[in-house]
């Protein structure tokens, strides 16, 4: 095998693996907070790329060549993870695809004026794509805790119309950080 066909297959190989690891990176952040372990699998996936990227360009460099094109998609590729990320992309867009089976579940739950405080009710397991392991009816709206959470703190999502409200606060619900997601949606994460 040549030194052309082998820096071929090392660059792909370091473009297939750290586009795969991207991908998960982004799965572990299109949750409200993030998923941990998909996330720290994400960047090992991301390492092994760098690493095969390194030695492409090394064998590249060694075969007396410029820098060639190829070698810069890699490097796009993590600019352009790294916007997403910051941009919160990967749960918009999630979202946007849950978005109505959430809408139906808040429907069908009781009026949230007669929420004394956190009211547990029925909610579906699983809202879209994402799990719920609880729902509370609360002054103004409802809170959904989705299961991957934010490692140590919860997570989850809330249909506040009228905006989150300091009375949300309660021992177990502590410091929450609400984004909006439109329509009186919000994700959340609060400490415990």
């Amino acid at each position: 095998m040549s030194l052309a066909a082998s820096l071929r297959r090392v660059v792909w190989a370091a473009h297939t693996v750290g586009g795969c690891g991207a991908l998960i990176l982004l799965w572990a952040f299109s949750v409200p907070g993030f998923s941990v372990i998909v996330a720290l699998i994400g960047l090992t996936v991301l390492a092994v790329a760098a690493l095969l990227w390194t030695v492409g360009a090394q064998l590249s460099h060694s075969a007396g060549r410029t820098w060639p094109w190829w070698l810069l998609v890699a490097p796009v590729m993590a600019a352009v993870t790294l916007a997403l990320l910051v941009t919160r992309a990967p749960l918009h867009s999630r979202w946007e695809l849950s978005r109505g089976a959430f809408e139906a579940v808040a429907a069908r739950l009781p009026e949230s004026t007669a929420a004394t405080r956190f009211d547990r009710v029925e909610a579906p397991a699983r809202i879209g794509s994402y799990r719920i392991t609880t729902a509370y009816l609360v002054p103004g709206g409802v809170i959904f805790y989705e299961k991957n959470g934010a490692f140590f703190n919860d997570a989850g999502f809330a249909y506040l119309p009228g905006g989150p409200s300091p009375s949300l606060h309660n021992g177990s619900f502590e410091s929450p950080m609400f984004w909006p997601l439109g329509d009186g949606w919000y994700g959340w994460t609060a400490s415990w």
